[in-house]
């Protein structure tokens, strides 16, 4: 039984605000990821990869490698590999650009992203962690407009370690 009503209401309205609140918090923390298609179908022959990092870089003995996933039977098609030591990491962010007129793989059959992130131990160096903050992959069709896309953006999207070296992603 509630002995006095405003000290009651008072504790309801500030219960539901911290709740609002928590729940705005986590929603701007774990923003959602994109992907997809864009526009009608179209073989992919370029992309542009950038990946975000919360301040951790990835080792110069260190590799991340990105696939596309597929449909169709078409199996993974694997990216160019990024190798860690890069300077850049200091503004917590790398780019790539890069295409092969080779590759045929359609933006209506990419079913998603997969990333792995190997750790390859120098003397005296155990297995590297790496705090994956953001990834984006733009694909581009042959004159170079847009096809596909996809991202993800989290605190972090993934934590790679020596026993946790896989994320993937649908979209």
């Amino acid at each position: 039984m509630v002995k006095n009503p405003v000290q009651a209401l008072k504790r309801t309205i500030v219960g539901v605000t911290a709740a609002l609140a928590a729940t705005a918090g986590f929603a701007v923390a774990a923003a959602p990821a994109q992907a997809g298609p864009i526009g009608g179908c179209a073989e992919l022959r370029a992309f542009y990869l950038n990946l975000g990092t919360g301040g951790d870089d990835l080792r110069d003995n260190s590799e991340v490698i990105v696939w596309l996933t597929q449909r169709n039977g078409g199996g993974d098609v694997e990216l160019q590999h990024v190798t860690g030591g890069i300077g850049n990491w200091s503004n917590q962010s790398y780019s790539r650009g890069y295409q092969n007129a080779n590759w045929h793989v359609n933006s209506c059959d990419v079913t998603g992203i997969k990333v792995r992130m190997i750790s390859h131990n120098g003397t005296f160096q155990g297995d590297d962690n790496w705090n994956m903050e953001s990834i984006t992959l733009n694909a581009y069709a042959d004159g170079g407009s847009p096809a596909y896309a996809i991202s993800a953006n989290g605190n972090p999207v993934k934590r790679f370690t020596g026993s946790s070296q896989w994320w993937s992603m649908l979209g």
